[in-house]
């Protein structure tokens, strides 16, 4: 057998690493512009419906700093590219929540002390639009500080006056010890850390610690214009050995009545990293009575939580069963006074990944992917089901996230797409949600024209559809920048993660399908079996399955659009694909040949070689448990790792390979990268291996984002040359 590398010797040369911001690249977007474009927060209206507030960061490369912002803007009147700013807050870190119409309380943290203060903003419709960003202790009153700088999501109860929020405390649950706790752990004399398994041995880039995340309340008012925060912290959760957020929770998991807090969290009685069930419980403001759980029997996971704003409801998503993490979710309605609960939509083949209702309580907004995009959906309540077989779609577009339901027939949300970083938008006229051509979609916020950069054209995102191996495909194709009929070009196919996941009309500055596009490729991005959006039956399908249907689609649709597109150059054809992305990728190398594919190089970033080993190192170990039924020594498991773990079939590895990963990765332990580049280079395969020093499962630090995007394009441009070549 002759290797790769005794044909190419030169491509074993050791090539320094580009750090160089664009490579001597020169479209219109490079991967530097790509990252120091603004990145949007979730537009946060106040009560009435008048005001909001958005968080917006934007990193320099030429200083390596980030800079974030506050901005407060009316909705009312407002049109697309005309807000006013009514203030801006330059906030390094920190949060906001509304006290009341007029006041915004930011809360800022500080790492040196081990508090966070708050501050009080006054805003009106009548305010000077004030444009330079100050800081809010030039702008804010001071109200006070909370005794730790782990304090977040925060939510107020205007009525009582209660002031809810997250903290990371020890097991005794109190708040105010919970910094000295903390210091005497980390200057303790030994570094042992011992585990018994009932909580994570680490999860996502850290080890499980002593500490975990409590509910507490406390009062916050005014009165005469002076500000009264309370020095009293109540922990909701004492006693119950309860989280919120869940270790495994984005957050924030709860919300906030005139006099309870509903949440989530997950089973005690179960051990994390095996299970996904998570119970709803109410509990009184005040603490005084234990927690009440709403959820009954048999379930998996649960989440987004929302009290009715007339108070008689609770709603949130529930799946049906444990283990199932990315299942149908269905809508749960609990009747606080009647404590009698219902489930909706159990016929309705999309799987609400949010909810909120009407400022009326009578119809529930929801988000749900939908064929590669995450639209919102109206659902009336309270009405014979039959007359409402399934909910009323809203938005057809981009990614909808966020939902905010206003008075007078009015729905806020955040939107973007694949060429958007993100917006503030507003719904109008649903109060006759039956005839939605009347439904006005408007823009009311959105980073400034200095922020953004000079307007940019992007090819145009095509849909197409296929035969799979046993349904129809969906996919994206996106025509290199500068398209034309008469030249070849290289193409790249895109392979997502999850596998429960999509490539959709959405923003993304990690893994933007736009970039490859504006270097030149024509870039071939498919849904293959297991992809969200496209109903639960595909979305199971990659259950016990993860390199069967789904790399059939794949091959079949790549191998389609090169049949179709003879502008593409098949000698100069490469292959790209991160988490279950990189799985996919290094299970090609071993079976491009007999699925009829060839590629120039490929690139993978933080994939997958042994499945079964990972069975026993990922953190959430319920993941691999349920993907691959069953436990990696049961005798059915076994048979599928035999049959698609990428490590079986290493002696035929023969394509030039990228390899990257970071060394906190615990989703995907770094060591399953290591054996990759060690496989290749035993094949004696051209390959090079790049480890991020402090990075996770997706990379924070824009350096290394920027540095990945440059790897991969210089690697591929390599193997273009040599390809052109031969």
């Amino acid at each position: 057998m002759q290797f790769i590398s005794d044909v190419l010797p030169d491509l074993a040369a050791r090539t320094p690493l580009s750090r160089n911001a664009d490579v001597n690249l020169s479209p219109a977007l490079t991967p530097k512009d790509l990252l120091e474009l603004p990145s949007v927060g979730s537009a946060v209206p106040n009560v009435s419906g008048t005001l909001l507030f958005v968080i917006y960061s934007k990193w320099s490369h030429d200083t390596d700093t980030e800079s974030c912002s506050l901005q407060v803007s009316s909705i009312a009147g407002s049109a697309a590219g005309s807000q006013t700013i009514l203030l801006e807050i330059d906030l390094p870190a920190g949060e906001a929540f509304w006290f009341n119409d007029t006041t915004l309380v930011v809360a800022v943290p500080d790492s040196t002390e081990h508090t966070t203060s708050l501050y009080a903003c006054n805003i009106s419709q009548d305010s000077r639009p004030e444009r330079v960003a100050r800081s809010v202790a030039e702008i804010g009153e001071l109200i006070g500080a909370l005794p730790t700088d782990s304090a977040g999501h925060f939510r107020y109860s205007p009525s009582p006056r209660v002031l809810v929020f997250t903290a990371r405390v020890f097991s005794d649950g109190n708040l105010v010890t919970a910094v000295a706790q903390d210091r005497a752990w980390s200057e303790r004399k030994d570094t042992a850390r011992v585990y018994d398994g009932q909580t994570y041995l680490r999860h996502w880039n850290q080890y499980g610690g002593p500490m975990h995340s409590a509910l507490f309340s406390t009062s916050l008012s005014v009165h005469e214009r002076k500000w009264q925060l309370g020095d009293t912290y109540v922990n909701l959760l004492k006693g119950t050995y309860h989280k919120v957020p869940a270790t495994d929770s984005p957050g924030p998991d709860f919300d906030v009545s005139d006099s309870q807090v509903v949440y989530t969290t997950k089973d005690t009685s179960l051990r994390e990293a095996f299970h996904t069930k998570k119970n709803v419980f109410l509990v009184d403001l005040n603490g005084r009575s234990p927690p009440q759980e709403l959820t009954i029997g048999d379930h998996g996971g649960t989440s987004n939580p929302i009290f009715s704003p007339d108070g008689k409801c609770v709603a949130w998503l529930e799946i049906e069963s444990d283990g199932a993490f990315d299942a149908k979710n269905y809508v749960v309605l609990y009747d606080t006074k009647t404590k009698t609960r219902f489930t909706l939509l159990q016929g309705w083949d999309r799987s609400p990944s949010s909810i909120a209702f009407s400022s009326g309580s009578h119809v529930l907004y929801l988000t749900a992917p939908e064929i590669a995009r995450v639209k919102i959906f109206a659902y009336p309540l309270f009405e014979n089901a039959q007359d409402n077989p399934a909910p009323i779609t809203l938005t057809h577009t981009g990614e909808a996230t966020d939902l905010h339901a206003l008075s007078d027939g009015r729905l806020l949300y955040t939107h973007t797409t694949l060429t958007s970083p993100g917006s503030a938008r507003l719904l109008s006229n649903l109060h006759d949600i039956s005839n939605p051509s009347a439904i006005v979609s408007q823009e009311v916020a959105s980073p400034s024209v200095d922020a953004l950069g000079a307007p940019r054209e992007y090819s145009r995102l095509e849909e197409f559809w296929f035969e799979g191996d046993s349904r129809k495909v969906q996919g994206y194709l996106i025509k290199p920048r500068g398209w034309t009929a008469s030249k070849k070009w290289p193409v790249v196919l895109l392979i997502h993660g999850g596998p429960q996941w999509l490539w959709g009309d959405s923003w993304s500055d990690n893994f933007n399908t736009q970039i490859f596009s504006e270097q030149g490729y024509f870039v071939v991005a498919i849904n293959p079996s297991g992809s969200t959006s496209f109903g639960q039956e595909c979305t199971d399908a990659v259950t016990g399955d993860w390199g069967g249907a789904p790399l059939r689609d794949i091959a079949k649709g790549f191998k389609g659009v090169l049949k179709e597109y003879t502008e593409i150059d098949p000698k100069r054809a490469f292959a790209f694909g991160g988490s279950y992305g990189g799985y996919m990728i290094n299970l090609l190398q071993g079976q491009a040949r007999g699925l009829g594919l060839q590629f120039a190089a490929m690139a993978s970033l933080c994939g997958i070689f042994n499945t079964e080993y990972l069975s026993y190192t990922m953190d959430e170990l319920f993941v691999m448990r349920h993907d691959w039924r069953g436990w990696p020594w049961e005798k059915q498991s076994q048979s599928i790792h035999d049959a698609l773990s990428p490590h079986k079939f290493v002696q035929n590895w023969e394509i030039p390979q990228l390899v990257m990963h970071g060394d906190l990765d615990f989703r995907v332990p770094v060591t399953e990268r290591i054996a990759t580049f060690n496989a290749l280079q035993q094949r004696g395969v051209p390959s090079r291996l790049l480890i991020f020093e402090k990075e996770s499962h997706v990379f924070e630090n824009r350096n290394n984002v920027l540095i990945h995007f440059n790897e991969v394009f210089a690697w591929f441009e390599r193997f273009a040359r040599v390809k052109d070549a031969v």
